[in-house]
């Protein structure tokens, strides 16, 4: 109910220009890497996998969001309504973009790691983003109110014990009045050192400044040994 809530409201957020950023990112270290084709998991509505094929690189996708698979399928996309645990093809790479494991408590984290590596080919590589310290404590915390003619949307996130809470709060106009719906998602922040003890050899890390002057996610470059 949170995630699918959340990609309701996403677009009034103003982050297009800041996930751009992200996903040309992800595409140079994928290119850098000879990586030709790739598993994209958690591909939400296909925006990256998008970018990634104009730039010549071949990836299907996987979400566990329907709503999302949906709308990836409008963009002919190839994308499975499915876990990544429930993947049996193996591929070359794999991608997790825009938070996707901040998503994941620590035993979830470890579950799914071990799913990714069943998946990926021999000496794979497994890209991901996170959020940093920083872009917890600095940049998700806080509130905010979005308020246009036909949406109202209230959000209130609170850093605390290593656990992000995001109440959402959003109201659509239908006819003289509005209707309400309400969720709530959590987000971990993971230390690097815990990431290492995974199952995969870090080959490198790259600090990435989207929203403010300091680092606020970190792009981690894993492969499969």
């Amino acid at each position: 109910m949170g995630l699918d809530l959340y990609a309701k409201i996403e677009p009034l957020l103003g982050l297009e220009e800041e996930k751009e950023r992200l996903y040309d990112l992800f595409i140079q270290k994928l290119q850098s890497l000879g990586i030709k084709s790739f598993l994209d998991i958690g591909c939400g509505n296909g925006t990256f996998m998008q970018k990634a094929i104009k730039k010549g690189l071949e990836c299907e996708g996987v979400d566990i969001s329907y709503k999302m698979v949906e709308a990836a399928r409008k963009k002919e996309l190839t994308v499975y309504h499915k876990d990544v645990c429930e993947i049996d093809t193996t591929y070359e790479a794999a991608t997790a973009v825009f938070d996707v494991i901040n998503y994941l408590n620590k035993e979830d984290l470890q579950k799914f790691f071990e799913c990714v590596h069943n998946i990926l080919q021999e000496g794979g590589y497994f890209l991901c983003d996170m959020n940093t310290l920083f872009g917890f404590e600095e940049i998700a915390q806080g509130a905010i109110n979005i308020d246009t003619d036909e949406e109202f949307v209230a959000i209130d996130a609170e850093f605390k014990k290593d656990r992000l809470e995001t109440d959402i709060v959003y109201f659509t106009k239908q006819d003289d009045c509005y209707q309400k719906e309400k969720g709530s998602i959590v987000q971990y922040y993971h230390d690097i050192n815990y990431i290492k003890k995974l199952g995969f050899k870090l080959v490198d890390m790259d600090f990435i400044s989207l929203f403010g002057e300091e680092s606020d996610k970190v792009l981690l470059t894993l492969k499969k040994v």
